[in-house]
């Protein structure tokens, strides 16, 4: 708007100065040298240059301005507002979740104390809930690898041979070094015996005796892998 003022300011002046020279025209006429000499006969005379028709300037100057004014206001008209930025959601400040206080070791114990006290009383679903829980807060604790195994042998008892053998296959593989390992690898081979599963059952048999030679389940694992030598070739 600021460029099409001025634009029409300089045209509307150019005007005024215009207008100004037209009313002076006459004396501008009176000053102007005398007309050439008449040209000899047979000669056509040169055409008189035709005056300027002021009206029409002036319109066509108007024209102009108006064209101007239009081609200055049409980007603003057409313009549009730029589109307000999407607001990002600021997630609120997270804050730290405070972490469970872990149970105490004497506290876990009491768990694995009462998981003992029940599964020698035969309540094998209440021991090994008990269990659980000591193995859940003390997963490598001192008595993990009892935990594991007796609470492997509830399922045993119970008669769940397949998920006695995980158990004891974790015992395994968590506590290789305990007293208790060989007589879960035992055990194991057990479970799989009791699902008909004999080839697996040997298996695990020669592997117990591979892995703990001097222990007395090695001893009985190879005494059980004659019977079942026997056995096959019957």
């Amino acid at each position: 708007m600021r460029q099409a003022r001025v634009i029409r300011y300089l045209v509307v002046t150019a005007l005024l100065l215009l207008l100004a020279a037209c009313a002076n025209f006459p004396s501008m006429r009176s000053s102007m040298p005398p007309p050439p000499a008449e040209t000899p006969p047979g000669e056509a005379a040169p055409a008189p240059a035709p005056a300027p028709d002021l009206a029409q300037q002036v319109q066509n100057l108007e024209a102009r301005v108006q064209q101007l004014e239009s081609r200055l206001a049409e980007p603003e008209g057409h313009r549009k507002a730029p589109a307000p930025a999407k607001e990002r959601a600021v997630p609120p400040p997270s804050t730290p979740s405070s972490p469970k206080p872990a149970v105490s070791s004497a506290a876990a114990d009491k768990y694995y104390t009462e998981g003992m006290r029940l599964y020698h009383a035969k309540k094998y679903a209440e021991a090994r809930h008990q269990l659980y829980q000591y193995l859940k807060n003390q997963p490598r604790g001192p008595k993990a690898p009892e935990a594991r195994y007796y609470l492997a042998d509830s399922f045993y008892q119970e008669g769940k041979y397949g998920e006695a053998g995980v158990e004891f296959n974790k015992l395994r593989l968590q506590s290789p070094k305990s007293i208790l390992a060989p007589a879960g690898l035992l055990r194991q081979a057990l479970c799989y015996k009791n699902q008909q599963q004999m080839g697996t059952y040997r298996s695990t048999l020669q592997k117990l005796v591979k892995a703990y030679p001097n222990s007395p389940e090695a001893k009985e694992a190879q005494k059980m892998l004659k019977e079942s030598s026997k056995e096959a070739t019957r």
